[in-house]
């Protein structure tokens, strides 16, 4: 345990019995379907992990629920997929100029002659670098946001709730430790999980499994994630309510 996080059974639960290794094989094959379908499989599987929420939100223990009603879940997983994206828009007013700049580059530098290309190859770089100034430190504090926002949404069941400043910023303060370690769980678990692909795409006969095990690690990834945070709120939510009653 820490922090209030059992490890153990976080990382643990989409394993931990048959039912749950089916369900997880069920949503890497939902993920796969990605490949002709794009979004809307990604939509789905993050309104399955909003069941897991649920359950983390109502005192259950981490499950992983059946796949079934399949209006809810993309009716839950759209709502937080546009929560993410509503609150990601000053990410993505910076971070589209950018790429936009990276892929014109060469282009440009074509174009251009003599001293021209080192002009603009320096004011692409100035640009560049400024934006990543901006980007980086606006998009810690937005990881740790953001979640506690849709984890609001979800409780409510309402999308709008998500934008209730207030409410949720009360929940987000009263364990902020809390939801740091969370992304800080999320985070260290995608880089080990992204070390071991490196690994794998090194040898040739594994790297003919990474058409499988891509998915399936992306959508453990997101379980993961979002069973941390739901715990996270879980915790400030009544840490609260005891601040409130005293």
């Amino acid at each position: 345990m820490i922090f209030g996080f059992d490890l153990k059974e976080i990382f643990f639960f989409p394993f931990k019995d048959e039912a749950a290794r089916k369900n997880l094989l069920l949503g890497t094959l939902i993920f796969l379907i990605g490949m002709i379908i794009p979004v809307l499989p990604v939509i789905l599987i993050t309104g399955y992990a909003v069941q897991v929420s649920k359950r983390v939100l109502n005192g259950e223990s981490l499950q992983m629920p059946a796949w079934e009603d399949w209006s809810s879940l993309f009716k839950d997983g759209l709502k937080l997929f546009a929560i993410r994206m509503i609150y990601s828009l000053p990410l993505l007013i910076i971070a589209v100029p950018l790429m936009l700049s990276l892929i014109g580059l060469p282009i440009f530098l074509e174009t251009a002659e003599g001293q021209n290309q080192d002009a603009l190859f320096a004011i692409f770089m100035v640009v560049i670098m400024g934006g990543l100034c901006i980007l980086i430190p606006l998009s810690l504090p937005l990881a740790v946001i953001i979640p506690a926002a849709e984890m609001h949404a979800i409780e409510q069941d309402n999308f709008s709730a998500a934008f209730h400043f207030k409410n949720w910023w009360q929940v987000l303060r009263a364990n902020l430790g809390g939801f740091i370690v969370a992304f800080a769980i999320y985070y260290l678990a995608t880089f080990a999980m992204t070390f071991v692909i490196q690994i794998l795409m090194a040898t040739v006969v594994l790297a003919c499994l990474l058409i499988v095990l891509l998915p399936g690690v992306s959508v453990y990834a997101m379980l993961i994630m979002y069973a941390t945070i739901a715990i996270a709120y879980r915790d400030g939510r009544t840490k609260l309510n005891t601040a409130q009653a005293v």
